[in-house]
């Protein structure tokens, strides 16, 4: 019996049309990569320097590094800043970089505010928290006259939400964090860190 050349024809097609769905929804539901495992570096320092009796200066002071696994980043896309939070242990550094800073890419260095530096883009903060007594809160950008350091974007993925960088805050004639009165000297605080594939919450 003869099958008609139409009819082969249309099942041919039909056929086709089947595979090319499938195959077409398979590439589409093909699940999207994990994002990479975030990765952080956290170190606070506080330097102090005191005369001695000789009519010189001594240098000491104390601080911590803490390990990656300690460290918590969030960072948070806000209508006005690209807010960066860093927390492990005694430490939370809090950075806010406007944005309208930032780029289409984000690559870039940004000076961080004091009094003598008022429209520079990032402000910082910190808190140190003392064991069983309290915290030592700093708003560095609304009280330090000088700040050197900057908070800095080497990589964002826009399509994945993921940015990498570092940052540094050195600022001088700060209250030591442990000091109990007003007349206790005060030191240099460093702080220091980086991060790596940090997803960004857009709000």
């Amino acid at each position: 019996m003869r099958t008609p050349t139409f009819h082969l024809f249309t099942t041919t097609a039909l056929a086709m049309s089947l595979l090319t769905a499938c195959s077409d929804k398979t590439s589409t539901d093909a699940p999207a990569p994990a994002d990479p495992t975030p990765a952080f570096q956290l170190s606070s320092y506080f330097g102090f320097t005191t005369p001695t009796p000789g009519g010189g200066t001594a240098q000491s002071g104390y601080g911590t590094g803490h390990s990656s696994r300690d460290i918590k980043g969030v960072a948070t896309l806000q209508p006005q800043v690209l807010v960066l939070d860093f927390t492990a242990g005694t430490d939370d550094v809090h950075f806010e970089v406007d944005r309208t800073s930032l780029g289409t890419g984000w690559a870039n260095t940004y000076a961080l505010r004091s009094r003598n530096q008022p429209n520079a883009p990032v402000f910082s903060s910190y808190v140190y928290s003392r064991p069983n007594d309290g915290a030592a809160i700093y708003r560095f950008s609304d009280f330090a006259n000088d700040l050197a350091g900057g908070v800095t974007i080497t990589t964002y993925d826009a399509k994945r939400q993921l940015v990498s960088g570092s940052f540094k805050v050195l600022t001088p004639n700060q209250r030591d964090p442990l000091a109990k009165g007003l007349n206790d000297p005060t030191c240099t605080i460093t702080l220091e860190g980086s991060f790596e594939n940090l997803k960004v919450k857009v709000q």
